[in-house]
């Protein structure tokens, strides 16, 4: 799955603000595929985009309307390698959810009327260039380099250090207590060992498609549960996963709540009881069905000690939260992405032509 994530330099200098297109999660640049173009230049070099100021996408909530312009997109795709032509249309959708997930949050804090003192932003700054300044590096020349304006960063920074006030003020010692007694299997590291079948479905599959898949799923959990097919039997026969093409009965060995599987899933398989299993559970690679087989409880979690990790993990949700709601609310218009959108891929140089003596020479070798 590929995701964005609006790494900003106020957001380097510490903890940050605004999480991507997919909320709540671990999240990487988009990987280059082979034969994919290589990292553009920094932005002080990389190609000016035509039409820089066209709308492509707006953000309504509460009578105010924001704006997503081709050149706010085109900053942040140009920090990454250039994606295959295949996957460009995801990678700009995930580039305009990141801008709109910081408009909505932004918007948020706007209406908590939280300010920070102008005085507070002039130290994190100092605290960025001098760190830059440690590694070899000046501000302004990073800033252009990175395509942010002074006063795009002080913005960052303080949109950073509001979102950080409004976290503290929510996040209380009780409030961080009931949040580690609810999510004690994340913060122990309790382990659980299951097992799936999978049945693909399109993620626009009508509602029909989708609910043959389920009452397909549902036959084969009443077999298993009738002990007419053992679950590791009926994943080799019916599972879609292509990493039980060897018939591994569908084991997914041990794994935490860390362990990068998406939330739809363990969700699910965190609550099931061991040797029972789930009802079809849906996620973007289709329905599953889910059978925990072992469980290793953690360790007891001590609050002050993991006091960070755990204000971490909370604001994540908080945000994953107010995110959702917002969304909900909002009115979000998204245009087509556009066509000059990614800088053009370089031309490589055809390779020198093979002289006939070495041409002979290589066929010989061959042979």
């Amino acid at each position: 799955m590929r995701r964005i994530v609006l790494t900003g330099l106020a957001t380097l200098a510490a903890t940050g603000v605004f999480i991507g297109a997919e909320t709540a999660r671990a999240q990487t640049a988009p990987a280059q595929k082979p034969g994919a173009a290589p990292a553009p230049a920094a932005a002080a070099n990389a190609p000016l985009i035509a039409n820089a100021g066209e709308v492509v996408a707006t953000v309504s909530y509460n009578d105010v309307t924001e704006k997503i312009t081709k050149g706010d997109v085109f900053n942040i795709i140009t920090r990454y390698p250039i994606p295959a032509s295949e996957d460009r249309e995801q990678v700009y959708r995930d580039a305009v959810d990141t801008l709109v997930n910081t408009k909505l949050v932004t918007q948020f804090l706007n209406r908590q009327r939280i300010t920070i003192p102008p005085a507070k932003i002039d130290e994190e700054l100092a605290k960025l260039e001098q760190g830059l300044k440690s590694e070899g590096k000046s501000l302004e020349s990073t800033l252009r380099e990175n395509g942010f304006s002074p006063e795009e960063i002080r913005k960052e920074i303080q949109d950073r250090l509001r979102w950080i006030q409004y976290v503290t003020l929510k996040a209380t010692d009780a409030e961080l207590k009931r949040y580690v007694a609810d999510h004690h299997d994340l913060f122990s590291g309790t382990q659980i060992r299951a097992s799936h079948i999978l049945l693909k479905t399109d993620p626009n599959a009508s509602a029909a498609d989708k609910e043959k898949v389920k009452q397909k799923l549902t036959a084969i959990k009443n077999d298993i549960e009738t002990s007419k097919i053992t679950f590791a039997e009926a994943a080799n026969k019916f599972s879609e996963d292509p990493a039980n093409a060897g018939g591994g009965g569908g084991d997914l060995d041990f794994f935490n709540l860390s362990s990068g599987f998406i939330p739809e899933f363990t969700d699910v398989a965190f609550k099931l009881k061991k040797g029972s299993v789930s009802n079809p559970v849906e996620t973007p690679y289709g329905y599953h069905l889910i059978q925990v087989t072992d469980r290793k409880e953690g360790r007891p979690v001590d609050l002050e000690q993991n006091k960070p990790y755990v204000t971490t993990v909370y604001a994540g949700e908080l945000q994953k939260n107010l995110l959702t709601e917002a969304r909900k609310a909002a009115k979000i218009e998204v245009k087509p992405m556009p066509k000059d959108l990614y800088p053009p891929v370089p031309t490589q140089a055809a390779p020198a032509a093979t002289k006939p003596a070495a041409a002979a020479k290589a066929k010989a070798k061959a042979g």
